[in-house]
């Protein structure tokens, strides 16, 4: 561990890396020490891999940051081809996961910053899960950026369907199914709970250059001791540049990386690496390497002010034998409402008007 931290350092003194690489080698290094730790973090966060296109889900302080209205939506189908079975091996009917994200985000002026709002439907087995989320961000501009300090308030609601649950005790000796001793599988009704909680970010970019966010959720880390489950805090380095191509303006490149952790195990990290090639701010390509994880295939268009993409993950884990891998498509629309110019205030000189009319009566 001591060599590879070592060598970072001499690294970044050889390529003088400065704020314009900079941002992308720490959060990129950060997590390469950490995959020498141990493996994978744990799911309890919705999986997206189109992040750079939903910085609202992982910090408040984005809210507004585009200048313009924005609506955007995901759809992720996760580990297609998983599905789950009971104690004696029965399909039970649940896959591996469905996840739909919907936000909203605008600049408010007389706020001095910008609000926005997040709608998240994540099911996976037999749980299901509904997160709603409100945004904050308090914009601060300095010559060349800007820096937003976010809050967010978070709403949680999270079910699980014991219908579809049959403990081994159930199964009488003509394989038929009886009632559980367990007392929670004795209750074949929803178990449901609601649970109320907070996040925070900062977030600075420079327009059209590079961007850097450090957010956290779950502040509270609310409990659910009907369900016996607790929210983990949750920790977040968002980080990314736009890069053109002087010998080919119309060509960008747009490397990001993000990493999530909870900074409390070694085993709840995940660092996802990316580079996207745009063409003429219309088409893009890229990949990413989710470590330990997954290969990131990623593509799209923009067609005026909508933007369409897709992506698709190819597993490299263990559970890359069971599953076919994951779909996720976006979609987002864009406009900005141009306040009209005021009309310029004239004023009349009372004094003068009323020296005119005195003139004109003597003429008379």
């Amino acid at each position: 561990m001591s060599i590879l931290v070592q060598f970072m350092y001499k690294l970044s003194n050889i390529l003088r890396v400065n704020l314009k690489y900079g941002v992308l080698f720490v959060v990129i290094s950060l997590g390469l020490v950490l995959s020498l730790c141990e493996k994978t973090m744990a799911q309890q966060e919705p999986q997206f891999s189109q992040y750079m296109f939903n910085r609202l889900s992982y910090n408040p302080g984005y809210a507004g940051s585009n200048g313009a209205i924005c609506f955007t939506g995901f759809y992720r189908s996760q580990w297609m081809g998983i599905t789950f079975t009971d104690a004696m091996g029965q399909n039970t009917g649940a896959s591996g996961g469905e996840t739909m994200n919907l936000s909203f985000d605008m600049p408010v002026r007389f706020l001095h910053g910008g609000i926005g709002a997040t709608i998240i439907s994540d099911k996976i087995g037999f749980w299901n899960n509904l997160h709603a989320k409100f945004d904050y961000a308090f914009r601060i501009q300095f010559p060349r950026g800007n820096l937003a300090i976010g809050v967010e308030a978070q709403l949680f609601s999270s079910s699980l369907d014991m219908s579809r649950l049959v403990g081994a005790d159930q199964y009488t000796e003509d394989d038929q199914i009886g009632t559980s001793h367990d007392p929670v599988l004795s209750d074949p009704t929803n178990q449901e709970d609601f649970l109320f909680d907070l996040g925070a970010g900062i977030y600075y970019q420079i327009p059209g250059q590079l961007y850097i966010g450090i957010s956290s959720s779950k502040l509270m880390q609310a409990e659910s001791k009907k369900l016996k489950w607790d929210n983990r805090r949750f920790y977040y380095v968002l980080a990314g540049y736009e890069w053109t191509v002087p010998s080919y303006p119309s060509l960008r490149v747009l490397p990001s990386a993000l990493l999530k952790t909870d900074f409390l195990s070694k085993s709840a990290y995940q660092l996802d690496a990316s580079a996207i090639l745009e063409w003429e701010h219309k088409f893009w390509g890229g990949v990413t390497y989710r470590v330990q994880d997954a290969i990131i295939l990623l593509g799209g268009v923009a067609l005026g002010d909508f933007k369409l993409g897709f992506s698709y993950d190819i597993p490299t884990s263990r559970i890359s034998t069971q599953s076919m891998g994951s779909l996720e498509l976006f979609a987002r629309f864009c406009f900005k409402i141009e306040n009209p110019p005021k009309p310029p205030t004239i004023y009349r000189n009372t004094r003068r008007m009323k020296g005119f009319e005195t003139f004109f009566q003597r003429i008379a």
